[in-house]
């Protein structure tokens, strides 16, 4: 009788023995999972919200922007003298950007050179360009960008009481070094060209400059 009811007891033990390991385990397992299922919908939230200029979901690079250049260097398409740094030839500019890749820009240029001339009393010339181009830009790293434009420019040449007019072709490269949250800083090439018209008594006009500059975006 005390031998069967041993037996008994023992079973009880060893069965609540089981039970308690394998709850255990189930709870040790449970544990495990949670981090591993959770990682995935982390990871896309991540992704899903990159951080921008404007703080969380939205544009990596400036929607307006605007700015100034000098032509360091310029070289003129007629008989002129090539120009180095001067304040009065300089380069107007705004930009809308409808993308991060893809805007429009309109500028207004101006640029002063000395005629070629045997006398010493050298006449200057003053070009003034109105334009539209289309721009595409793209981010290499953080704070450093590349761009292109294309466009039109109308342009009016004027030398004394000479005035001629003509419609250019506007070529731009540029990169780009963010000096601050607001401010970038520009190096590039601009090449405006065309001529006054086909006649005899008509003109090439436009030049190839290199430009430095400084802009504000928002």
């Amino acid at each position: 009788m005390i031998s069967t009811v041993t037996k008994i007891c023992l079973r009880l033990l060893f069965a609540g023995g089981i039970i308690f390991l394998a709850g255990s385990i189930q709870a040790v397992e449970t544990i495990g999972q949670t981090p591993l299922e959770s990682a995935p919908a982390l990871a896309e939230n991540q992704v899903a919200q990159p951080t921008t200029v404007f703080g969380g979901v939205g544009r990596k690079m400036p929607v307006w922007q605007a700015g100034m250049d000098f032509f360091v260097l310029s070289n003129p398409h007629y008989s002129a003298f090539r120009n180095t740094l001067e304040l009065r030839s300089h380069v107007y500019w705004g930009e809308w950007w409808f993308s991060d890749r893809w805007g429009i820009k309109g500028l207004l240029a101006e640029q002063r050179f000395k005629m070629f001339a045997s006398s010493e009393n050298q006449a200057e010339s003053s070009t003034t360009y109105l334009g539209v181009l289309a721009k595409t830009q793209h981010l290499l790293t953080e704070g450093w960008k590349i761009s292109a434009a294309l466009g039109l420019a109308r342009t009016v040449f004027s030398l004394g009481s000479q005035r001629k007019l003509g419609n250019s072709l506007v070529s731009e490269f540029r990169i780009g070094m963010e000096l601050s949250e607001d401010f970038w800083s520009d190096a590039g090439i601009l090449t405006m060209d065309s001529a006054s018209g086909s006649g005899t008594g008509d003109q090439r006009l436009g030049s190839t400059g290199y430009l430095l500059g400084l802009s504000y975006g928002f």
